[in-house]
């Protein structure tokens, strides 16, 4: 069973939610023992190699690979005993650095597509077209954020925000086609599913709403999101779910039923393919005492 714990946001406490970290030391096995938190995150392999997990998946990343870490994604990253001793690097900040600035509807939906169906697009390899320019925002973050001169909190921003602007850029190219038309025509379906994602939702009924033949629409919305309608819907229900156990408001089975799970053992299969982890492990690292981050990323 993994253990898991909850880590405060960089914010508590500060003005400017933002920390930068490095862990070369390992508690046993892990630099960075699993766990989940609100914020984002980037990790960047500085030395050796490391075993990373996110969630269900595990992969190995070597010096100069950097992993991007989304909101309530739980992860750990794990010594090898191959190579030299591994030394990895933290970038965390307050998820509202990036949500508040997503004014355009694409660029809003082009998100929401990026960290609910991409889980791939987490990995950035040494060969990956984005790796030097985020390796780049990295450094360049660490240095502001050591030095803190007049202004670094502009510069870390903008380091971020260039980060971000680049993956999401890339994300849309890797796209099957084009997405801005298509994503005209899903917008009220989209936003449907935001709003009645606890509903029994079908194809058939989306595709009228779209205005398309059912076999048109299932095909238009995997090129547009990288995944079939139902896989989309699971994802959002799953992610509703963690934010209202992280709130401790409900019990498990009151969280099943306003996320639109059939019943509760359901929810719990889906809960932890999707994450590794039961709803109750997950929720009980909310009521435990996380610790600040002081180990890691």
């Amino acid at each position: 069973m993994i253990s898991m714990e909850l880590k405060h946001d960089p914010s508590v406490g500060k003005r400017f939610p933002f920390k930068m970290s490095n862990v070369r030391t390992p508690k046993g096995r892990y630099l960075v023992s699993p766990h989940w938190h609100e914020h984002l995150e980037f990790i960047r392999i500085v030395r050796g190699r490391v075993l990373v997990t996110l969630d269900n998946q595990s992969f190995y990343a070597n010096a100069s690979d950097i992993i991007y870490v989304n909101s309530r994604q739980i992860h750990s990253v794990q010594i090898t005993g191959e190579g030299e001793k591994p030394w990895i690097q933290g970038m965390i900040f307050d998820r509202m650095f990036v949500t508040n600035l997503l004014e355009g509807f694409e660029t809003r939906q082009i998100y929401n597509l990026f960290v609910r169906t991409s889980r791939e697009q987490s990995f950035i390899g040494r060969s990956h077209p984005l790796s030097r320019e985020l390796e780049d925002c990295i450094r360049t973050a660490d240095t502001e954020y050591s030095e803190r001169d007049i202004g670094y909190e502009m510069a870390i921003k903008s380091c971020i925000y260039r980060m971000i602007t680049a993956m999401l850029r890339h994300y849309k190219r890797q796209l099957q086609q084009p997405v801005e038309a298509d994503l005209n025509v899903l917008r009220p379906v989209l936003e449907y599913i935001e709003e009645r994602f606890a509903e029994r939702l079908s194809v058939a009924e989306l595709s009228r709403i779209a205005n398309m033949s059912v076999s048109h629409f299932s095909r238009t919305f995997k090129q547009v999101t990288g995944v079939t309608f139902t896989d989309y819907l699971t994802a959002t229900r799953i992610n509703i779910a963690k934010h209202l156990l992280v709130t401790g408001q409900w019990t498990i089975t009151e969280i099943a039923e306003k996320t639109g799970f059939c019943n509760i053992h359901y929810f719990g299969k889906v809960f932890k393919e999707s994450t590794g982890v039961s709803p109750l492990q997950f929720k009980n690292e909310k009521i435990r005492k996380g610790r600040s981050g002081e180990n890691g990323p």
